[in-house]
């Protein structure tokens, strides 16, 4: 969990500077299109049944839901600052535990509330409305959203489906999207740019890949807290490539945000319901 925060901070810094010059729309689409060719050599190698996938219909889901919150969370990450950004898009177990409260009615106590409340308080101290407004706020909140599905998808294939099958088609489901979002802004990257954007692919791929397995060997409650450290390393590249210092509202929407979605996550871990299993079901 801890190298797969390191290739996702990585790539969201390089999704940031390449902003500068392409349109997020279009990074997406290649940050997707290019991922069939990271991964060609495992195809060579394995061959197409690695591919294969148990359940075509939660992956048509699970693929068009992300590539929302891939077109949300690179617009956002080109407006936010890198370390801001990242601690935005850490509040999806927020938004999981909400999902179970208004679609498969579940029970929740005046503590998870609290959690809730905590991490929404974390989300304005972060954006501060009061000293200016910043769409690219609201994005990233609707990328969490959008993947906080997703990851919920994700566990469910990681039952029958290989590592490699779930990032690709991850990546395959977000292209029609992202394809048809690109057309409003279209533009041809130059091949430097290209070359970047395969970068930004690989180190996309590697980082989800091994997400995705550290998701599969070890329990949530256990590795999720891991990739806190994330901000840390987006901190540093924020600096580092924009001279983004990070503020004591960073510092404190951070907090907020990362013991509400820990206690939310280990509540999550100790009371399991079988009705939660309705909700990503074949």
């Amino acid at each position: 969990m801890i190298m797969g925060g390191v290739a996702l901070a990585i790539m969201q810094a390089s999704v940031k500077l390449i902003s500068i010059n392409l349109h997020p729309f279009i990074v997406t689409l290649y940050r997707t299109g290019l991922v069939a060719i990271v991964l060609l050599p495992i195809l060579i190698i394995r061959g197409g049944t690695v591919f294969k996938t148990s359940s075509v219909k939660l992956q048509v889901i699970r693929g068009t839901i992300g590539g929302l919150g891939m077109l949300c969370g690179f617009t956002g990450l080109s407006l936010v600052p890198l370390a801001e950004a990242t601690a935005l898009l850490f509040t999806m177990p927020i938004f999981s535990t909400l999902l179970s409260i208004f679609f498969l009615a579940e029970k929740v106590g005046w503590k998870r509330w609290g959690a809730i409340l905590a991490g929404f308080a974390g989300i304005v101290i972060i954006a501060r409305p009061e000293a200016s407004f910043n769409i690219g706020y609201l994005f990233l909140v609707a990328a969490a959203f959008a993947w906080s599905i997703s990851i919920l998808i994700a566990k469910k294939l990681t039952e029958r489906d290989t590592i490699i099958s779930i990032t690709f088609w991850q990546a395959m489901g977000c292209l029609p999207l992202a394809f048809f979002a690109s057309l409003f802004v279209w533009d041809i990257p130059s091949w430097p740019e290209i070359s970047f954007l395969l970068a930004v692919a690989a180190a996309g791929t590697l980082g989800h890949a091994l997400v995705y397995s550290a998701i599969k060997i070890g329990a949530i409650s256990f590795v999720l807290p891991l990739d806190y450290i994330r901000i840390i390393w987006s901190a540093a590249l924020g600096y580092l490539l924009f001279g983004h210092l990070p503020s004591s509202n960073l510092y404190l929407g951070s907090f907020l945000i990362i013991i509400a979605t820990s206690f939310l996550t280990f509540r999550e871990t100790q009371q399991p319901t079988p009705e939660k299993k309705s909700l990503i079901s074949e």
